[in-house]
């Protein structure tokens, strides 16, 4: 169990989505245990990991945290359509 073993970018998309689902449960943390099969503590210690690196802001809670424009910018390639805005 390694924090390296789940990636910042993998953070913000579950911290996104418990935003998308307007702060309905489950936590960011237990999305990512779930799909990462990291333990819990894990799984918010690569949200610190994040908040650190600039990707997450939070007012009381890191669980309740959503992403800096950073932590949207590193989730807009897959916002993207495939094709659009492609040179080749």
């Amino acid at each position: 169990m390694a924090t390296k073993d789940v990636s910042d970018l993998q953070v913000c998309k579950a911290v996104q989505a418990f935003r998308d689902r307007d702060l309905d449960l489950p936590w960011p943390y237990e999305t990512l245990a779930v799909e990462t099969g990291q333990a819990e503590k894990v799984c918010y210690r690569a949200m610190e990991r994040a908040y650190d690196r600039g990707y997450l802001e939070y007012g009381v809670s890191l669980r309740t945290s959503w992403l800096t424009d950073k932590g949207k910018a590193l989730l807009a390639p897959l916002d993207k359509p495939q094709g659009v805005g492609d040179n080749g």
